[in-house]
């Protein structure tokens, strides 16, 4: 990946400095960027002859064996996406016998292809060939570099007129006339290249220090990952212990209400008892009033001595009486008191709870305080993480070959639903014709390590079949897990690294009708005729693995019509439904066996609709890929 990144790097410093020598250089060689604008500015001031009106697009092909100049091609496309009324469209041939007709061909001497070649196989076509660096009036158009803000070539107009197309006479007055002119410009250019080449190298070198910055930030990130991990750790132990206060002080809380209550039912007693007591202190004044009568009544009648005897007997019964008064009293203030003291005591009880609860509270509180401000630092390194994530989707995303790379001759749809921002999953398209190379591939783990996983696949990808030019199945699979074993250091033993991926791979032959798959743990579905073919793949993984045997090349004769699928197990191990259950693999064959006769973009569209209808509201458990082309 790191490699990957370098070389982006190099090209963006190349073209940044290439724009700097522009406006200090009285004359600076074409970079990929300005040849892009000079294709597209010069194809629109050609006639190319009366067979052009039948053309449906305008085709520009691209003779090189970098994607450098194709890949800005396709950006400015998106800006530019008519020329002449007709849609732009991009072919790239990475030699010389791949050429097919095409309204402008560009070819950079420096590629090292051979112009008499090209010249052969272009023959008496209305191709307008534009060139670089080849000899004075050797090609149609020749460009050699830029001088201020204008483009510097060269007009064959007799070779332009001979093909059967004309060129526009502000482009011939534009042109360099003579040869004398065309050297003196290869020698200011050659010169200033020199120039360049060392600011290249000390680009270079400021690269290797940003690399290992980013090696740096990595490991940084890493060691974020587990800190967060401790922390919700810690944080998941404090709202455990939260929740067992929250529960004891709830039962305290109720022991406290049955207290009150007890209370307030003593209170009412005591009252009560008060009352009768004052009663009973209102009976004895009105009964010693009486006793003072009576003993005046005496002193007044002694004469009447038995009278005053049976008297005297009343009033030791009054006196029995009040005594036995004065003993309730004693008992019912001893009573009143030792509920006062209860009271009192079940107070003090109640404030010292009190503070404790508030105590528990502050404790509480500060709790939450923690929380909240653990959760806002967790919420700052979350979405660090997500950016750092989003970029790593940008980069996946740039690696992934466009579906622009498939062949005009194949209708197709790719469905591509990730589960999270990037993907485990990838899928492949070789920049060939013929053969065309279609790949699906599912990466061990899905978000972030499935998307390093898919990355190092892109990259092996782009080496064994760009690179090496290695088309059969069974051989591509076979580099590529030779790749991946040396490339994760995997070792036959149990500790080792089983990372790995599940692969399918299909090359389509258009001159023999010819499809050759070959698969790991990915199957392939054929459908012809209403019926489903299933190929299955080997039941071994890309990956060291206990069974390393050599991979099954399967070779299908195709008809016109044909449908065939590849895919990963994201759809049919997906659950939902009405019991949410998994979809299967016997229920996505029935699907496709049904929707065969609809075009293949409105299949990949039925496909989308009927994975979220399944899916519900339930999450979505792996990376979805499913490619289908029809032949």
């Amino acid at each position: 990946m790191i490699k990957q990144f370098r070389s982006i790097k190099v090209s963006i410093l190349i073209w940044g400095l290439l724009l700097m020598f522009s406006n200090v250089s009285a004359q600076t060689p074409l970079n990929n960027g300005t040849r892009a604008v000079f294709i597209f500015d010069i194809a629109k001031y050609i006639d190319y002859g009366p067979g052009f009106a039948d053309s449906s697009v305008f085709r520009i092909g691209i003779l090189d064996k970098d994607e450098y100049l194709f890949f800005e091609m396709g950006n400015l496309r998106k800006t530019r996406t008519k020329i002449q009324d007709k849609p732009v469209e991009l072919v790239k041939f990475n030699s010389e016998s791949q050429i097919t007709h095409t309204q402008v061909l560009y070819v950079n001497k420096a590629a090292g292809f051979n112009l008499n070649k090209v010249k052969s196989e272009i023959g008496n076509r209305q191709t307008l060939l534009m060139t670089e660096g080849y000899e004075f009036r050797e090609s149609m158009i020749n460009f050699m570099g830029v001088e201020g803000q204008m483009p510097k070539y060269s007009v064959n107009e007799d070779l332009i007129n001979k093909s059967g197309m004309k060129v526009n006479s502000n482009m011939m007055f534009q042109a360099v006339k003579t040869k004398e002119d065309w050297e003196n410009l290869f020698g200011k250019a050659s010169e200033q290249i020199v120039l360049q080449r060392d600011t290249i190298h000390q680009q270079l070198e400021m690269i290797d220090v940003q690399k290992a910055e980013i090696l740096r930030q990595k490991a940084h990130l890493d060691s974020l990952n587990k800190e967060i991990s401790l922390k919700e750790k810690t944080l998941n132990e404090k709202q455990k212990v939260l929740e067992k206060q929250y529960v004891q002080i709830s039962k305290q809380q109720g022991e406290i209400s049955i207290q009150k209550k007890t209370i307030v039912v003593q209170q009412n007693a005591v009252q009560v008892q008060k009352d009768t007591l004052a009663n009973q202190k209102a009976k004895i004044s009105i009964q010693l009033a009486r006793i003072d009568g009576q003993l005046k009544r005496i002193s007044e009648q002694d004469s009447k001595i038995k009278v005053q005897l049976e008297a005297i007997e009343k009033q030791k019964l009054i006196l029995y009486f009040v005594l036995l008064a004065l003993l309730l009293v004693s008992f019912l203030g001893y009573y009143i008191y030792r509920g006062y003291k209860i009271k009192k005591e079940a107070n003090i009880k109640l404030e010292e709870k009190n503070r404790t609860i508030s105590l528990q509270k502050d404790e509480i509180e500060k709790q939450r305080d923690l929380a909240a401000a653990q959760r806002d630092q967790i919420g700052y390194q979350k979405r660090h993480i997500e950016d750092s994530i989003m970029y790593a989707k940008r980069i996946q995303t740039a690696l992934i070959p466009s579906l622009e790379l498939f062949s005009d001759k194949l209708e197709h749809f790719v469905l591509y639903k990730p589960l999270a921002i990037v993907s485990g999953d990838f899928y492949w398209v070789s920049s060939q014709s013929n053969p065309q190379v279609i790949i699906s591939a599912d990466c061990t783990g899905h978000g972030v390590p499935g998307a390093f996983m898919s990355m190092l696949g892109v990259t092996l990808l782009n080496e064994i079949v760009n690179g090496k030019h290695i088309i059969p199945p069974d051989q591509i699979i076979e580099n590529l897990r030779q790749g991946i074993i040396k490339s994760l250091k995997q070792v036959a033993d149990e500790e080792s690294i089983k990372d790995g991926m599940d692969i399918a791979v299909c090359v389509v032959d258009f001159d023999k009708n010819i499809l050759w798959y070959a698969g790991a743990n990915n199957p392939l579905y054929l459908v012809r005729g209403g019926e489903l073919i299933h190929y299955r793949a080997d039941k071994m993984p890309v990956a060291i693995h206990y069974k390393m045997e050599p991979f099954t090349l399967n070779k299908i004769e195709l008809q016109k019509g044909d449908a065939f699928y590849i895919f990963s197990d994201g759809f049919a191990d997906q659950f939902g439904g009405p019991k949410q259950k998994k979809f299967m693999s016997n229920q996505l064959r029935e699907t496709l066996i049904a929707m065969a006769g609809m075009p293949m973009l409105e299949q990949g569209k039925r496909l989308a609709e009927i994975f979220e209808k399944w899916r519900g509201d339930g999450p979505q458990i792996d990376d979805v890929t499913i490619i289908g082309v029809r032949y």
